[in-house]
């Protein structure tokens, strides 16, 4: 592949965490049925999520939030299901789904749920269920006000919350593991920091926003304890093939570091198409024996855009 301009951890673990940012299920040779988001199932929650207000419909926050949806590459609804392969080998799959947006202190926040799942023959080595909630603001901007993540991967078992206090330019986390006590921690928080779910509906928006594509992006992903900072360097357009379709593409290299010294091991690329929707069709990692490949298999467009795009199928 050419470009046309300037040129951890292994396993489905890793992939959770990469996609919980742009970030990221279980691809059985038959077609693939919708995951069971957020559902009780069959894995154990160790923190309660804090419940949720839905908007009540035609008030003036819920006119805000379609007024604001109106504007996005993305609305209510949309679903986005990855196939996550390691070496050639399926080994799981990924699902996020924007759902309906929920009242936020005096204002409307975005609700993005997500499941990982592994393979039903990886689940001989490790069987691996995560799920993932993230609440943000500000529309565009997508300002994290919450976010859930439970862990169920073999034996581990952990869930963890963290309230960005954007008043007190604080991060509260409470962290529950199995066959631990509770433990809560604060952080500070710096000005234009992300989650590590939002950091993906914060790129599409960029790039969605702006012609032609930006050179760079920088800004703060809290994530793992710390804040880092989250660099996305353009590549370049590429004609891109997932499974039978072609789609124009543009490519970012993306890297993140913390205190200006850590800087991340290996690339991560990410192949978003080149329409209104921005879509990440592509992600490839390295890690160190060879490389996890996160691939688009199903999208299905939200309310505000079904009259205008086809849903998407590629049967990988």
């Amino acid at each position: 592949m050419k470009f046309h301009a300037q040129q951890n951890r292994t396993g489905l673990r890793w992939t959770a965490s990469l996609i919980a940012p742009l970030a990221l299920l279980s691809p059985e040779s038959a077609p693939a049925a919708p995951l069971s988001t957020l559902s009780p199932g069959d894995f154990e929650r160790q923190l309660e999520v804090p419940h949720s207000v839905p908007l009540e419909a035609g008030s003036p926050l819920a006119e805000e939030a379609n007024r604001a949806y109106s504007q996005l590459p993305y609305s209510v609804g949309e679903r986005m299901r990855f196939i996550v392969t390691y070496l050639g080998v399926n080994g799981g799959a990924a699902e996020v789904i924007i759902q309906p947006p929920v009242k936020h202190l005096d204002t409307w926040a975005h609700r993005i749920t997500g499941e990982v799942k592994s393979a039903r023959w990886y689940r001989w080595i490790m069987n691996i269920h995560d799920s993932i909630e993230g609440l943000a603001y500000r529309g565009v901007e997508f300002v994290p006000a919450r976010f859930y993540i439970n862990q169920q991967e073999g034996d581990y078992r952990n869930s963890k919350i963290l309230e960005f206090d954007q008043a007190r330019s604080q991060i509260r986390q409470q962290t529950k593991r199995k066959g631990r006590d509770e433990v809560r921690a604060d952080f500070p928080l710096v000005e234009g920091t992300k989650d590590a779910l939002g950091a993906l509906y914060y790129l599409r928006n960029k790039l969605a926003s702006t012609t032609p594509p930006p050179l760079n992006l920088n800004f703060p992903i809290f994530t793992s304890e710390k804040t880092w900072t989250g660099k996305a360097d353009y590549l370049g357009s590429d004609s891109r093939k997932v499974g039978k379709k072609r789609y124009e593409t543009d490519v970012y290299r993306l890297v993140t570091t913390f205190g200006g010294l850590m800087e991340q091991k290996g690339d991560i690329k990410i192949w978003f198409s080149r329409d209104s929707r921005r879509l990440p069709l592509y992600i490839e990692a390295s890690v160190r024996f060879g490389y996890i490949k996160v691939t688009l298999d199903e999208w299905d467009a939200g309310e505000a855009h079904k009259s205008q795009y086809e849903a998407i199928r590629h049967n990988l």
